[in-house]
């Protein structure tokens, strides 16, 4: 599939990244309100710095390239056989591949916060996208277990055969931006402040969403030791005000 999307698909889109969906939740700081209040966030060039770590070498990068695993798993139950092949080793094809990645995605989890992050947040956003489909189509995984994020987004938007470099962009795009409006209120930073690091962190996204979107299983990582100390010191921090 090509990178050009219908307008059909980018309303769809932006109604899943918007603040009406689970993952505009102010609730997940990716460990950044810890930092914030140890000073190791405290103006608009700290908070530009943990979120691009996380984005290029933590959690960011990895979940970018499980969606785009999961998508590709997905297009591959639905495209028909003289489709040009993808990247993903032939056992991957297999109707147990999504439930696999699913597995690989929560063992990634740094702490007991971010595992429940993006369980929660999948659990809310399958739940939500229900609107745009039958329930009955989405047949992963099994009854009763937890779900990743990432997986649940790149099975869906392999479902609505989005491009998948926009797919994990607008994820990125709306992970980053929910970290950037997390600083405003702690740190605090001005708005414009924030804006300007948002439009920083754009071109960021974009080769990182390039990146992804040709990566395999082999290319995941991570090199973000303080966010994941301190995602694991917030489920003990005082007067917290993110969840997690």
């Amino acid at each position: 599939m090509g990178d050009e999307a219908s307008l059909r698909q980018l309303l769809t889109l932006q109604t899943w990244t918007s603040a009406a969906f689970p993952t505009g939740a102010f609730s997940c700081s990716h460990g950044m309100e810890t930092a914030i209040q140890s000073g190791q966030v405290h103006d608009a060039e700290s908070c530009h710095d943990w979120i691009h770590a996380i984005i290029t070498q933590g959690s960011g990068w990895n979940d970018s390239i499980i969606m785009a695993q999961a998508y590709r798993i997905t297009q591959a139950r639905i495209v028909d056989s003289s489709a040009p092949s993808t990247a993903l080793e032939p056992a991957q094809y297999s109707p147990q591949a999504l439930n696999d990645l699913n597995d690989l995605a929560l063992a990634l989890q740094s702490g007991a916060e971010r595992h429940a992050e993006t369980t929660q947040l999948a659990a809310a956003f399958l739940s939500s996208a229900s609107a745009w489909h039958k329930p009955a189509v989405l047949d992963f995984p099994a009854t009763g277990q937890d779900m990743a994020l990432p997986v649940v987004c790149g099975y869906l938007g392999g479902l609505h055969r989005m491009p998948v470099r926009l797919l994990i962009a607008s994820m990125l795009q709306s992970m980053s931006s929910n970290l950037a409006w997390i600083a405003t209120r702690l740190v605090p930073l001005g708005q414009t402040s924030c804006l300007q690091l948002i439009a920083r962190l754009e071109p960021v996204i974009e080769t990182i969403s390039l990146q992804c979107s040709n990566a395999s299983l082999e290319d995941l990582g991570s090199a973000t030791l303080l966010a994941d100390l301190a995602s694991l010191q917030h489920e003990q921090l005082a007067g917290r005000v993110c969840l997690t």
